[in-house]
């Protein structure tokens, strides 16, 4: 005869797997939609997400607060896997940084062709001021625009870059103008009143970005952004540049 214990176990089993199944089906889901998609109560799906959060087999978004699949979870594409598993190393380092400096931290990945916006972590003092930021994540950066993009530039070879610059029709003076700054700088800084994504917030930015590396490839970059009206590059550059790289040296460490 199969014991209370028991047969609570594999209920608790069965309603585990569900979530793993559904967050396999949709990417990723937050707790209203689990709860309504399983018909299961809001605390019982709570603690099933905070237990499966602990073993490791889903990842919460920290802009998004959606749960999905861990990279440990993922099986078929590599590439994906990749980039989960950089955004899971990457994560307390950004809320780290976030906190650290009262700035919108963001993670990008490089393919060698696209940058693709992975994660960002909002401080507590400008979340009233990002409600729409969670919709840049999946997004597309401008490689020669944006502070990400040309911290990426920077550390490529400049046979790379010209491939890049023709593939996306950039003006000569416009690529070699990304490259330089970037190199002279040491760092990527996003072009002032150019907007690099489909989303647009209510107000005007600056960004300023280190490259990711990984195996002497770039991978990557983590860039600093913030409104426009708080301060000016140089201010931040001088305060939390060095923050910045602390922070890349140690995702480095964490993915290697």
């Amino acid at each position: 005869m199969v014991s209370k214990v028991e047969t609570g176990s594999v209920r608790s089993v069965e309603r585990a797997l569900a979530i793993v199944e559904l967050l396999g089906q949709h990417q990723a889901l937050g707790l209203e939609e689990l709860h309504y998609l399983t018909g299961l109560a809001k605390a019982t799906v709570s603690r099933m997400l905070l237990t499966l959060q602990e073993q490791g087999w889903i990842y919460r978004g920290l802009s998004d607060r959606r749960y999905r699949l861990s990279a440990r979870s993922l099986f078929g594409d590599s590439r994906q896997r990749f980039k989960r598993q950089l955004v899971e190393q990457a994560a307390p380092c950004l809320l780290e940084l976030s906190a650290r400096t009262g700035l919108v931290t963001d993670l990008s990945s490089f393919d060698g062709e696209c940058l693709e916006v992975l994660e960002s972590a909002v401080p507590a003092v400008l979340r009233k001021r990002y409600p729409s930021c969670s919709r840049i994540v999946g997004q597309h950066a401008s490689l020669f625009h944006s502070a990400m993009g040309k911290a990426c530039l920077g550390a490529l070879a400049r046979d790379e870059v010209e491939r890049l610059a023709e593939r996306e029709q950039v003006p000569l003076e416009a690529r070699q103008q990304a490259c330089e700054e970037s190199r002279y700088l040491g760092f990527g800084q996003r072009t002032e009143g150019h907007w690099e994504y489909p989303v647009r917030l209510p107000f005007l930015i600056r960004a300023v970005a280190l490259p990711l590396q990984a195996e002497g490839q770039v991978i990557g970059s983590i860039a600093l952004h913030w409104p426009r009206d708080l301060a000016c590059v140089e201010q931040v550059r001088n305060r939390h540049l060095w923050l910045l790289a602390e922070t890349i040296e140690q995702v480095q460490k964490d993915i290697a």
